[in-house]
């Protein structure tokens, strides 16, 4: 793949766990979507814990390249993907400006208000609503975002 600099593969019992470096630019983004929609269509995730567990990637993953980064290239993005028998957890990693430290999100606007949507901060707001655990850390320079999806059985 293309802008992909690392990818290991663990096996730690009975957790499967995949780790993907890239280049902190959004196009690279995208190539960490079809990795996560790969990993689950082989693990036989159903399509839409599949479409959720993406887009709480790609909420994220554009939040680290976007604030953490700033918009600079030359970061690395790093994303560890864990399938456990009843989860999948995401940890989406990097060495840039910390999130600030807040409360689970809580979007007030009304949907019908076409004119007045938010034009931003709905990624976070969008992650808590389709995943069922979320953790953010910083400690020692690394932040890191942790989403797990309970998988249906």
């Amino acid at each position: 793949m293309s802008g992909m600099s690392g990818m290991h593969l663990h096996d730690s019992g009975a957790a499967r766990t995949i780790t993907l470096r890239c280049d902190s630019r959004l196009e690279n983004v995208e190539l960490l979507a079809f990795a996560v929609r790969g990993l689950c269509g082989a693990a036989g995730v159903a399509a839409r814990e599949c479409a959720h567990i993406e887009l709480a990637l790609v909420e994220a993953a554009n939040n680290v390249v976007r604030h953490a980064y700033r918009g600079e290239a030359g970061h690395v993005l790093e994303v560890v993907f864990t399938l456990e028998r009843e989860s999948f957890t995401l940890e989406v990693a990097d060495h840039g400006t910390p999130m600030p430290v807040r409360p689970a999100p809580n979007l007030d606007f009304d949907p019908a208000d076409i004119a007045h949507l938010p034009e931003g901060g709905m990624g976070l707001f969008i992650i808590h609503s389709v995943m069922d655990h979320v953790d953010y850390r910083s400690e020692d320079g690394r932040n890191a975002l942790r989403m797990t999806r309970r998988l249906a059985a």
